[in-house]
């Protein structure tokens, strides 16, 4: 087989990786998100956006700067050991890649959901204090 033949399904196999189990990561971390966010959902939905475009991002220029337009040094014509070990490395450092990204999002999210939730805890609505007295209970001392 020539050496690019092998270079096109790897390429189209990490495309497929990124179609399928990006959608698969969000669907199952949509209840993991609902849950860190319940105080702030409209923030959640966005920083889920937001996470779902670094993911493509990411993966869509690691396709590219791995992508190989002519065969590399120690290729031959043919596919050889050589490529087959390029060309796992590729499909390895891409799955390494997206599971280490997944570990820090999960293990962050409940961090960054106490930040973005953090200045609506401490903004108190306006209003009486003091079951509706309206007045400061300092004032009355005296």
């Amino acid at each position: 087989m020539d050496w690019w033949v092998l270079e096109v399904g790897v390429t189209i196999a990490l495309i497929a990786i990124v179609l399928v189990l990006g959608p698969l990561i969000k669907r199952f971390g949509r209840s993991y998100a609902a849950d860190v966010f319940r105080a702030n959902p409209r923030t959640g939905k966005s920083y889920m956006v937001l996470m779902d475009i670094a993911y493509y991002l990411i993966f869509t220029a690691y396709i590219m700067f791995t992508a190989n337009f002519a065969p590399d040094t120690g290729w031959g014509e043919t596919v050889g050991a050589a490529q087959v070990e390029g060309t796992l490395v590729r499909l390895g450092g891409m799955l390494l890649i997206m599971g280490v990204l997944h570990g820090l999002n999960v293990l962050s999210l409940p961090i960054i959901g106490r930040l973005l939730g953090f200045g609506r805890d401490l903004v108190q609505p306006p209003g009486p204090v003091n079951g509706g007295a309206g007045r400061d209970p300092a004032a009355n001392v005296g």
